[in-house]
């Protein structure tokens, strides 16, 4: 890699992973703490880390990617209408405008027993993880921004390139991956309604992971 500065925000990486791959003198920035969030993640760290004191699962957030070709997050909403979600909860999903089967899930959302709305194109993506309690989600480049606010994760693994990022979040316990979301799904919920501390433990283990200062932090060593 012909470069002057070399940035690898993915988990489980080290800087020896390029030592034969680097010009002499390339600043390498590695790991989740380098990770380049939107200064709105940062923002509301405090307040989201805050409202995690006392975990309870109310309002559960479904996010697929935008466009989620395959319907997972209509898979999703049907395991969830024979789940065992608090009556008092509320699930809010959300899609791009272009996602194929975008009429399909809102069909889907109709049917929940529980208050779902789907939203299309946030742009408030950070007050909306900020007031989860738990995501349903894809892994990607947005698992370092549920980290900086702390939010526990039930993850989907969509690509192949997606497996070291998740296995290793989930080594670190900062979420859990459904490989078989029709068994796992319901029983993880389970799990989490009867011990609510399940959620406190994933927001400590993911929030130690990034802390949303990844601008800061890069640009400080970049200057030196």
């Amino acid at each position: 890699h012909l470069c002057d500065v070399l940035l690898d925000q993915n988990l489980g990486r080290k800087a020896q992973d390029y030592a034969d791959l680097i010009p002499q003198g390339c600043e390498l920035l590695i790991g989740p703490r380098y990770a380049l969030l939107r200064p709105d993640f940062t923002a509301l760290r405090e307040y989201s880390l805050a409202r995690r004191e006392r975990p309870q699962l109310q309002h559960l957030l479904v996010t697929m990617g935008g466009v989620d070709k395959d319907n997972v997050t209509g898979e999703v909403l049907d395991i969830l209408k024979g789940s065992n979600l608090p009556l008092g909860a509320r699930v809010t999903v959300v899609m791009g405008a272009t996602a194929p089967w975008l009429a399909c899930v809102k069909s889907k959302a109709d049917d929940l027993p529980w208050p779902t709305e789907v939203l299309v194109n946030v742009n408030d993506m950070a007050r909306l993880m900020a007031e989860s309690d738990l995501a349903i989600g894809a892994a990607g480049s947005t698992s370092w921004e549920r980290c900086c606010l702390g939010l526990p994760t039930l993850m989907m693994v969509l690509a192949e390139n997606q497996q070291g990022l998740a296995k290793a979040l989930e080594k670190e316990g900062a979420v859990y991956i459904l490989e078989n979301i029709g068994k796992n799904l319901p029983r993880l919920l389970s799990q989490i309604i009867e011990k609510p501390s399940i959620l406190a433990d994933m927001t400590q283990k993911a929030c130690s992971i990034s802390d949303g200062q990844g601008v800061s932090v890069a640009t400080h060593r970049m200057g030196q």
